[in-house]
């Protein structure tokens, strides 16, 4: 599984906000820590960098960018990308269509963001925190039945 990770879910960890923290939390830790390869867009990384803005000092926010290097694929946005904005009338934010140009030019499955509305012309499906952890515990439950099945499987052929 491929998912592109919209800023605020990184600030709502990086930041501990309140109400997001514990889900947005979650949702990095199986994505830097399991089987879930991670996208973070090149301008994305700015925007954290701005909005982090003085609340750390520098070497904290390099910190900060460098882990993010280290635990996500960086896209790239390209000059395509932003030309899709001025062509196609029903993008109306820069940044979201950046973001939605480039998970579809990856073909990457998810979207986490806590702004759904604001990816729904995008083919990669927009989920929150909460509904993309739903989902993974169920994908981890229907992986576990599928091994039970095979493990039993083995035992009444032997």
């Amino acid at each position: 599984m491929e998912v592109l990770i919209d800023s605020n879910i990184i600030l709502d960890w990086f930041l501990k906000r309140d109400q997001f923290y514990e889900n947005s939390k979650a949702v990095l830790n199986k994505c830097w820590f399991g089987n879930i390869k991670s996208f973070i867009t090149i301008h994305s990384l700015c925007d954290i960098y701005y909005l982090v803005g003085n609340k750390f000092p520098l070497e904290e926010k390099k910190k900060l960018i460098q882990f993010l290097l280290n635990r996500s694929e960086i896209i790239e946005e390209n000059y395509n990308s932003v030309k899709a904005f001025i062509d196609y009338d029903f993008y109306d934010d820069l940044e979201d269509c950046l973001q939605i140009q480039s998970a579809q030019n990856l073909r990457l499955n998810y979207i986490i963001t806590r702004n759904i509305k604001d990816f729904r012309y995008s083919t990669a499906q927009a989920v929150t925190p909460e509904q993309f952890l739903e989902m993974i515990n169920w994908i981890s439950i229907f992986d576990q039945s599928k091994q039970n099945f095979f493990n039993n499987l083995q035992t009444d052929i032997h």
